[in-house]
């Protein structure tokens, strides 16, 4: 880590200010304020869905009792009980929609989905159980199908496999268990249909299980890319058999390529612009931090006299000059190494992976070929001169990027305090 200099004085005016405030320690995730965002986000979702769910449930359970109670005359069917089942889902389905209405929640509720999965396999299993003979309970298990394909597609595997185990349960009770309210034959293939149902089931939860975590992990890119990290990588675009979510990934990265190409790099000189160079460094610190040896180098690259430059031979040409450096930068990094213009004649190169030797080296190589380079338009040659400040880090450290920025800074000024045309660590 560079070791600790005197800040420069109040005057001097500098593009190297702090990096947005973080923890100290960058996490290995998502941020904690993308987490919470994103929780929030599920909460909503999960709130939406229960509201337009509780509509198809009413009119599910009022069609149900109804046809069933029609029938009850002619059939004898228990009235009474019918219509408590029935009030008591209806109970059960307002209430959870009244608690999402009126008590927010910052994170979703795990055991709403879950109560009410418990109420609709209980309630069907309750009229199947009033109104039919052992025999063809099997049918139950139709419905359950529905059931268990419905929550692990909106809630996920956990809730599916617990739906099926709960389906599995109920139809083992009013089959054999209970004894039979409506009297008839029992059921001869429980088995069977129990593990035709198993592997049914099974199936549903898996696939539509694995749907909504790759939807959540889709969901979690596109938080990260709309609180504004556009270093991130999305693997479901390199799913072993893609199907169309992988598509839509595919096309989602695509997006965001072109989006971090669009707001992340510098007009003038094709680098990265500042918004950029800050997310490249939170994301290589990251890594350096879960590395054994990880470490990365920070240089801070400012022309000497450029003011003058503009003052007599135009802007025109200190843009010339900009884009020639800018050049010759580019040229002299490695592809993983990120060069950016953090604003005026400042520019920051990052180097990953490398030490202080590596670091020192390529700053006086780099400083070596701008002085060896002829700069300006055709007919109006100049030479000119970078001052360089380096600074590293270790991932042991306990340093922020923000930091590690100053301290780079630190280092320019003092190149440039003791003449310019130099490197400083």
């Amino acid at each position: 880590m560079a070791s600790p200099l005197s800040h420069p004085p109040s005057g001097r005016q500098s593009a190297f200010s702090p990096l947005a405030e973080g923890p100290t320690e960058p996490p290995t995730g998502p941020s904690l304020e993308i987490q919470e965002a994103l929780a929030r986000d599920q909460a909503d979702l999960q709130r939406e869905v229960i509201l337009w769910q509780r509509w198809i449930r009413y009119v599910a359970i009022m069609l149900a009792g109804g046809a069933v109670l029609l029938g009850a005359s002619a059939q004898d069917l228990p009235v009474i009980p019918l219509i408590v089942v029935t009030a008591c889902y209806v109970v059960c389905v307002f209430a959870t929609a009244w608690i999402v209405q009126h008590i927010p929640a910052s994170r979703p509720r795990s055991w709403l989905p879950g109560l009410l999965v418990t109420a609709d396999l209980v309630a069907v299993g309750a009229i199947f159980y009033l109104t039919s003979i052992p025999l063809v309970t099997n049918r139950f298990l139709i419905l359950a199908t529905l059931s268990v394909a419905l929550s692990a597609f909106y809630f996920g595997r956990m809730l599916g496999s617990y739906a099926a185990a709960l389906s599995i349960a109920i139809y083992i009770g009013i089959g054999r268990m209970l004894p039979p309210f409506v009297p008839g034959p029992q059921v001869i293939s429980l088995t069977a249909n129990v593990s035709l149902f198993v592997i049914v089931s099974g199936v549903l939860t898996y696939t539509f299980g694995q749907f909504r975590a790759r939807m959540n992990k889709l969901r979690l890119f596109c938080k990260i890319v709309e609180e504004g990290d556009l270093s991130g990588t999305l693997e479901l675009s390199k799913a072993k058999y893609p199907d169309d979510l992988t598509l839509l990934a595919r096309s989602f990265e695509a997006m965001r390529n072109g989006l971090a190409e669009q707001i992340g790099t510098d007009a003038l000189t094709s680098c990265m612009n500042r918004r950029a160079l800050e997310s490249r460094l939170r994301a290589e610190w990251r890594l350096a931090k879960r590395r054994p040896n990880g470490q990365l180098a920070l240089l801070a690259i400012d022309l000497d006299h450029f003011k003058q430059i503009n003052d007599t031979r135009g802007h025109p040409v200190g843009d010339i000059v900009l884009q020639q450096l800018a050049g010759i930068m580019k040229s002299t990094a490695r592809d993983t190494d990120a060069v950016s213009r953090f604003g005026g004649d400042e520019f920051v190169i990052l180097l990953t992976d490398t030490g202080w030797q590596g670091a020192l080296t390529f700053a006086e190589r780099l400083r070596r070929r701008v002085d060896d380079f002829t700069f300006g338009p055709p007919g109006n040659p100049m030479t000119i001169t970078i001052s360089v400040g380096v600074a590293l880090a270790k991932g042991t450290d306990p340093i922020t990027p923000d930091e590690l920025l100053k301290e780079a800074d630190r280092s320019l000024y003092k190149a440039k305090q003791q003449g310019r045309n130099r490197v400083f660590a």
